[in-house]
């Protein structure tokens, strides 16, 4: 395989890039896992993300190619969220033990949020193309109702009618993919 400026892949790239390659495909179930774990703080859950993903290429040599790298990634997030709890020194919400007991339920949850995502991503991509406009404007540039009527002229009250409608086949189209997968 021949690198993209023609010079030799040595063993420290495939190493770099199989890291790169693991971390870009489970990154978004270890950030639910740590956004479980924070509660939802943002600021927190950046902050442990990017500190666990340090850890991650740092002890990656350890990790076990056989074993699950989500499980691995989400055991040190657990860890980096315990350090991070202390590190803060403000009035904790949970015990370590209760923590402990969230990191178990986490696990599960995350799982079900990556599988959903993946899903819904499928199911954008096969919507009409008017109705996947609708969707990008109104989610991806965050338009209002009013500015996207305003775009395909059209009333507030027909975009308001297709949100819905669009909204309640990606919910059929990502129940229905999802329940193929647990089958």
């Amino acid at each position: 395989m021949a690198h993209p400026d023609s010079a030799p892949i040595d063993g420290d790239d495939v190493f770099r890039e199989e890291f790169v390659r693991l971390l870009a495909m489970h990154s978004s179930k270890v950030m639910s896992f740590i956004r479980i774990l924070t509660v939802n703080n943002q600021d927190d859950a950046e902050e442990i993300f990017q500190l666990t993903c340090v850890i991650l290429w740092k002890k990656f040599s350890q990790y076990d190619p056989d074993g699950r790298f989500d499980s691995w990634a989400c055991r040190i997030a657990y860890y980096e969220t315990l350090k991070h709890r202390e590190s803060k020194r403000r009035i904790k919400l949970f015990s370590n033990e209760t923590l402990e007991l969230l990191a178990e339920a986490a696990m599960p949850i995350s799982n079900e949020l990556s599988e959903r995502r993946t899903a819904l991503a499928t199911c954008l991509k096969k919507l009409p193309s008017p109705d996947h406009d609708l969707i990008r404007q109104k989610y991806f540039e965050g338009l209002s109702v009013a500015e996207m009527s305003d775009n395909v002229g059209r009333s507030t009250h027909a975009i308001y009618r297709e949100l819905a409608k669009i909204h309640g086949l990606l919910l059929r189209c990502v129940q229905r993919s999802t329940s193929e997968s647990l089958a």
